[in-house]
């Protein structure tokens, strides 16, 4: 999604195929008969109201790829309505609905590629939106994919972006008691390798990783959680079993 809104949001240099049929169509906002109004000839608060109200329910992506297979990315009807429409909406777009990027064993050159291709104004846009969100999924993870978290770390400390990136760690709900277990003893696994590497680093790369760290917490203290609930009530269960055994329940 992101890369798709990159390519649509060009509103300077050659025109494009879809910049051409844009200008030789009219648009579905524009009126076609010059005496009724158009969607531009409400004032700019209402038309910025609307623009809201979809942006808040939308969802921008960045999946992984898999493969040479690329996934159909949709795109918002709005950003090829028309030129006006398009430079009036993407940066609302882009400060306001989540975005969602899934990175798999550490391998962030996809999404190092997309933002050093934006421009400035959108750049400026994802800098005011506080739901930017990378997905960590990891499984067997090498050496060579420390050395690609390690470039991402120094892009991240070198950068002058600095987009407010919130990391979650990712994984597949399991089934059972056994498979929550497993991914419990998995995500510990992840966040102290991640402690050991963060010894060995530099202190301007510590601070990113140590919020990638976090995630990894975050997500075996959820675990842990679920798997304390479930013995509880387990507990709970066998007791009010118990109840009903001869000479069981005694209270």
């Amino acid at each position: 999604m992101l890369r798709k809104l990159r390519r649509s949001s060009k509103d300077s240099g050659p025109s494009t195929r879809l910049d051409r049929v844009v200008a030789t169509q009219p648009s579905l906002l524009e009126a076609t008969d010059p005496n009724r109004p158009s969607f531009f000839d409400l004032p700019a608060e209402i038309r910025n109201a609307i623009y809201e109200l979809l942006a808040v329910d939308s969802i921008l992506t960045l999946p992984i790829r898999k493969g040479k297979q690329k996934a159909p990315l949709p795109t918002s009807g709005l950003l090829i309505a028309s030129r006006q429409c398009r430079k009036e909406y993407l940066p609302l777009l882009y400060s306001t609905a989540p975005v969602i990027v899934d990175i798999k064993d550490f391998d962030f050159s996809t999404l190092m590629r997309v933002v050093s291709s934006l421009y400035s104004t959108e750049l400026k846009a994802l800098k005011e939106n506080p739901n930017l969100i990378i997905r960590l999924q990891t499984q067997n993870c090498t050496r060579e994919d420390s050395n690609a978290l390690r470039r991402w770390l120094v892009r991240r400390a070198d950068s002058l972006d600095r987009l407010p990136w919130r990391y979650e760690a990712a994984a597949t709900e399991p089934s059972g008691a056994m498979g929550r277990f497993r991914l419990l003893r998995e995500q510990r696994y992840y966040a102290e390798r991640l402690k050991r590497l963060q010894f060995r680093l530099e202190d301007t790369l510590q601070w990113e990783l140590q919020a990638i760290i976090q995630a990894f917490d975050r997500k075996a203290a959820e675990l842990d959680g679920t798997l304390e609930e479930r013995d509880r009530n387990w507990d709970v269960n066998a007791r009010t079993a118990a109840r009903g055994l001869p000479g069981g329940g005694i209270h």
